[in-house]
C-alpha cells in the first residue's frame, strides 16, 4: 500500500471472510423461509413436527436419546442428548486443532527466518506465546458469528433445526462458555508474552491505546473485563437468586464488550453483524406483536396468599385471554411483560393448559375489569406462577386486587416428547 493511501474494508482476507460470514447464513435463511412458505401454502405442517415413524423421525430419536448419567447431566447442563454431545465434542476439537495448526505455521515461518540467518532477542518459547495468542484470537471470530444467532425467539433457525427458542438458547449458553474461556485464554497469553519478553514493557503494551499497531490493546483489555462481568452475572445461581442484576449487567456488559471489542479491532464489526441483525429482525416481530394489550385474570385455586400479600413459595393459578385463531398448547412459552411493575422487563411462563371454549374478546387499554367480565368463557391460556422475587410478588399481589394489563409475546416452542420418552419418562 502507498503512503497516504486509505485501506479498502474489502481487499484480500477480509472481504472474503465477510462473503463466507454472511453467505452460508443468508442461503440457510432463505431456504428456510422459502420452505416454511411453501409448506404452509401447500397447507402442510414443519416437517420437523412430523409424528410419523420413517427414517428421519428414527434418525432424530436416536439423536435426541439422553446420555448417562441422566442425573448429573440434568443438573449441570439440563440434560445432554447424543447430537449435543456430538457438537459439544466437536467444536472443542476444532479449537485444538486449530491452535496447533496455527502453532506450527509460525513455528515454520520462524524456522525458515532462523535458516536466513536472523538474530532472536528471546528464546523461541517466550514467541510461542504470543502465536498461541493469536491463535486464540482468531478462534474468537467463530464463536462470536455463532454466538447471537440462537437468541432470537423466532428465526429461520427454529425451522431450519426444529427446536424451539427454549432448546436453542441452550446453544447460546454453551457457545458463550466457550467463547469466554477462548477470550481468557486470548488475552492471558499475551500477557505472559509482555511480561516474559524483555525488550516489551508490560504497562505500556497494555494501556496503549492503539498508537504502536493497528491493535488497541487497552480497548481489548476493558472488553474483556466488561466480558467477565457478563460471564459471572449469567452464571445459573445469580440468573436464579438475582435476576435484576443477571438482566442489567448483560445488557451494559454487552454493550461495552461489543464497542470496546471494534475499537481493539475494528474489523469485528463484521462478526458481530450477522448474528445482531438476525436478533434485531426478531426485536423489530416483538414489539410489533407487544402492541397488542390485554389482561391477566387470577383463577379460582390462589393458593395460599395472605390478603392482599404473597410471599416467596406462593403458587396461582393466571388466565391469560387469547385469540380464538392461536395455535397454542400446554409446553409452550409466554413473554409477559406488566406494564404497571415495569416496562422493560419481560419474563417466560410456561403454558399449563388451554381452554379452546369461548371466543376471546378485543382488550382496550382501559377498563380492565370490564374486560376480564367479558374474558369469561373465552379461550384462555393458564399459567402458573410461583412467586419467587420482587417482579412475582408484585403481579401476584395486584392479581389479588383485580385484572392486570399485560402485554404478552408468544406462544414459542414446545416440549420435547423424543427427549423424555429417551430418558425413559
Amino acid at each position: 500500500m502507498h503512503s497516504g493511501e486509505e485501506p479498502k474494508i474489502w481487499d484480500g482476507w477480509e472481504g472474503c471472510s465477510m462473503v463466507l460470514t454472511l453467505v452460508p447464513i443468508a442461503i440457510a435463511a432463505i431456504a428456510a423461509t422459502s420452505a416454511a412458505l411453501l409448506s404452509d401454502m401447500a397447507g402442510t405442517k414443519n416437517p420437523h413436527c412430523n409424528a410419523s415413524h420413517g427414517p428421519i423421525q428414527q434418525v432424530k430419536q436416536a439423536c435426541a436419546q439422553q446420555l448417562p448419567p441422566y442425573r448429573f447431566w440434568l443438573q449441570w447442563c439440563e440434560g445432554l442428548s447424543v447430537l449435543e454431545a456430538v457438537l459439544v465434542i466437536g467444536w472443542a476439537v476444532m479449537h485444538i486443532v486449530v491452535v496447533n495448526d496455527l502453532v506450527g505455521y509460525y513455528v515454520k515461518m520462524m524456522d525458515s527466518w532462523a535458516a536466513a540467518g536472523l538474530y532472536f532477542n528471546a528464546p523461541r518459547s517466550i514467541y510461542k506465546l504470543e502465536w498461541i495468542g493469536i491463535a486464540w484470537g482468531w478462534l474468537l471470530w467463530p464463536n462470536l458469528a455463532l454466538l447471537f444467532m440462537p437468541v432470537a425467539h423466532n428465526s429461520f433457525l427454529n425451522y431450519l433445526t426444529g427446536l424451539p427458542y427454549s432448546a436453542l438458547v441452550r446453544f447460546h449458553r454453551w457457545i458463550g462458555q466457550f467463547t469466554m474461556v477462548t477470550l481468557c485464554l486470548h488475552g492471558s497469553f499475551y500477557y505472559l508474552y509482555w511480561l516474559a519478553t524483555p525488550e516489551l514493557s508490560f504497562w505500556d503494551e497494555a494501556l496503549d491505546w492503539g498508537t504502536k499497531s493497528t491493535i488497541n490493546f487497552l480497548a481489548g483489555s476493558i472488553a474483556w473485563l466488561f466480558g467477565l462481568i457478563l460471564w459471572i452475572t449469567a452464571m445459573e445461581w445469580v440468573r436464579r437468586r438475582f435476576f435484576e442484576v443477571f438482566y442489567k449487567m448483560h445488557i451494559t456488559c454487552f454493550l461495552g464488550f461489543l464497542v470496546f471489542g471494534m475499537i481493539h479491532f475494528w474489523w469485528n464489526w463484521g462478526i458481530f453483524v450477522p448474528g445482531l441483525a438476525l436478533y434485531c429482525a426478531d426485536v423489530i416481530f416483538r414489539v410489533w406483536q407487544a402492541q397488542n394489550l390485554t389482561v391477566a385474570i387470577l383463577a379460582d385455586n390462589v393458593g395460599h396468599c395472605d390478603g392482599h400479600h404473597a410471599k416467596d413459595g406462593v403458587v396461582v393459578m393466571v388466565d391469560i385471554p387469547v385469540a380464538e385463531d392461536t395455535a397454542m398448547h400446554a409446553g409452550q412459552d409466554l413473554f409477559l411483560l406488566a406494564p404497571s411493575i415495569t416496562r422493560w422487563q419481560w419474563h417466560p411462563f410456561t403454558v399449563a393448559y388451554v381452554n379452546e371454549s369461548g371466543t376471546a374478546p378485543v382488550i382496550k387499554d382501559t377498563g380492565y375489569v370490564a374486560a376480564a367480565e367479558q374474558a369469561k368463557g373465552c379461550k384462555t391460556a393458564r399459567l402458573c406462577i410461583k412467586t419467587a422475587g420482587s417482579w412475582t410478588q408484585e403481579l401476584v399481589a395486584q392479581l389479588l386486587k383485580g385484572p392486570v394489563p399485560m402485554r404478552v409475546v408468544g406462544p414459542l416452542g414446545a416440549i420435547d416428547m423424543h427427549k423424555y420418552l429417551s430418558a425413559g419418562a
